[in-house]
């Protein structure tokens, strides 16, 4: 084998989906993409294909591929930085994966010392699912796990449809800025998080996984307090890929109605299936609202992070 390491450019784009829906499948992860969505993310704003990428290559077979994206602003005190990487898994258990790692951890490293001089370092990744080579690897290397999200989806053509009305609208463009800010209140007192900026909102917005025609809104005097926002990453599944609602509106059954209405829209626009993720260690106990209105746990995906200090001179 003749390996060559090197970062992704925009040729590489067919090679990266192929790769990625092949672990997914392989995997068990459903995290499948597509051509378009894949050369958008390589526009991502304050993100350098060309350093924060890292793959290798046996001539024109990708055999291992990862990339790094670090936070904006500080989370627990801590530059946050995500390392996301697999294997082929046909080539697995030849030390392509540690070797992956690494790479990936010192490119970690120097964009958190970019972006965040000085500060301590938390590397975050996806262990996927229980058992799997990753989770073993990363504990090998020091992460330990720190959360898991839960994958719930609803068969659409099985769904029994609870009944009620539900406040919940479709937004518009106008909305846009508004539901950012309602995600930021919702979300502030969650583990890991930060607050999404307006460029990386807009950016998002323009994405063409988006469906607002599945999109919910509860709006009440111009303030959005509840929202879910819909993709489609997979043909015929609806995915909410947002869903919150503002601290003040809490308690009274908003959420319940966004995720009502998108129900209702996904079934009649024909999809197959509507799916989100929860978070294992949210404080809203979010878990019960997806089940009250028919969601049911498919999959565990665990999440990995390791701290470290700040090194001299970053």
């Amino acid at each position: 084998m003749s390996m060559t390491w090197r970062a992704l450019t925009a040729a590489d784009v067919s090679a990266v989906v192929t790769f990625t829906n092949l672990v997914a499948v392989r995997d068990g992860t459903g995290q499948v993409t597509t051509e378009e969505a894949t050369a958008e993310m390589f526009q991502v704003p304050r993100f350098d294909v060309s350093t924060d990428t890292v793959s290798a290559w046996d001539g024109g077979e990708l055999l291992a591929l990862g990339s790094v994206f670090a936070r904006d602003a500080l989370v627990e005190g801590r530059a946050m930085v995500s390392v996301d990487g697999a294997v082929h898994p046909d080539h697995r258990g030849q030390g392509l994966g540690s070797e992956l790692l690494s790479r990936l951890e010192t490119r970690a490293s120097g964009l958190a010392g970019e972006r965040h001089p000085g500060q301590a370092l938390r590397l975050r990744t996806s262990g996927g699912l229980p058992e799997s080579s990753s989770q073993q690897l990363l504990e090998d290397r020091g992460y330990a796990p720190d959360n898991y999200f839960i994958t719930m989806q609803v068969q659409l053509a099985d769904w029994v449809d609870p009944g009620g009305e539900s406040v919940a609208v479709r937004p518009d463009r106008s909305l846009e800025e508004a539901i950012r800010d309602a995600h930021n209140d919702a979300f502030r007192d969650h583990r890991n998080f930060s607050p999404i900026s307006a460029e990386h909102w807009a950016f998002w917005g323009k994405s063409s996984a988006q469906r607002p025609d599945q999109s919910r809104v509860v709006v009440e005097d111009g303030r959005v307090l509840a929202y879910a926002v819909t993709n489609e990453h997979e043909p015929g599944v609806s995915h909410v890929e947002l869903v919150g609602t503002r601290r003040e509106a809490r308690g009274r059954g908003l959420a319940h109605d966004v995720l009502l209405g998108s129900l209702r829209a996904a079934r009649a626009a024909g999809y197959r299936i509507s799916e989100l993720e929860v978070d294992s260690t949210s404080p809203t106990g979010a878990d019960r609202l997806y089940l009250s209105v028919g969601y049911q746990p498919v999959r565990v995906i665990s999440r990995y992070v390791r701290d470290m200090e700040a090194a001299a001179g970053r």
